[in-house]
């Protein structure tokens, strides 16, 4: 099972003998989301006003799958 809202789990899953382990994957750090952002942007022509590096810095929080959505939606925005 997975989930991103653990406080909405029933207790009942939670007990001894329902899963063997709970596994906690937090949001990326800055490093991360600087490595996510040059891969979700390899292939796109970038202008030379876009800085990675402060996007990473302002997107605190965003997950792996916020920051693709962030990079889809941009280059949707720059097609239109």
């Amino acid at each position: 099972g997975a989930t991103n809202i653990p406080d909405n789990l029933d207790p009942a899953l939670r007990r001894p003998g329902r899963f063997d382990r709970e596994i906690e994957i937090g949001v990326p750090d800055r490093d991360a989301r600087f490595e996510i952002l040059e891969i979700h942007t390899r292939a796109m022509p970038l202008g030379d006003d876009v800085d990675l590096e402060k996007i990473a810095k302002e997107t605190h929080g965003f997950s792996g799958a916020d920051i693709a959505a962030l990079c889809r939606e941009a280059a949707m925005d720059s097609m239109r």
